[in-house]
């Protein structure tokens, strides 16, 4: 027989989930958010940037459908998580509708209302293709809960 001991190891502890923001705490976020997109319009900053995975899909389905190089991004009411991402190529010579902004982000047109870019900004617009999804995602820094699909988000 073997003197051999055991020894057990407590496991690690899980760290503590963040507390709920308080409804002041989120008015105070969106209003940062709100000011932040202004700041960056009137800088001519882009607030969203397009990674070069999605512009070469954005440019390839754009030539396929006879569209122009870009995008309109909204934000709705509506998903798993309470506001949802709705992008849509724009038709050629498409302008800027009341309301707008547009920003051009690695050489692609980005048309988005005031309201989308509050909730938007900082963030970039990717696409991947893989076994399991192909599409658009959205890295939203300002989103505070998502969807799994990662079509809709909550802040």
């Amino acid at each position: 027989m073997s003197d051999a001991t055991i020894q057990t190891v407590p496991a690690p502890a899980e760290a503590a989930p963040a507390p709920a923001m308080t409804l002041e705490e989120k008015k105070a976020a969106a209003r940062a958010r709100a000011r932040a997109a202004k700041e960056a319009q009137a800088a001519g900053a882009a607030q969203v940037d397009v990674s070069d995975a999605a512009v070469a899909h954005i440019r390839q389905v754009a030539q396929e459908q006879g569209k122009e190089a870009g995008v309109r991004l909204r934000i709705l009411a509506g998903g798993c998580s309470g506001l949802e991402y709705k992008l849509d190529l724009l038709n050629p010579g498409e302008s800027v509708l009341d309301g707008e902004r547009e920003l051009v982000s690695n050489g692609v047109r980005l048309l988005m209302d005031l309201k989308s870019s509050i909730h938007v900004t900082g963030s970039v617009i990717d696409y991947e293709s893989t076994l399991l999804r192909r599409g658009f995602k959205l890295k939203n820094p300002n989103a505070t809960s998502t969807c799994s699909c990662g079509d809709s988000f909550g802040v």
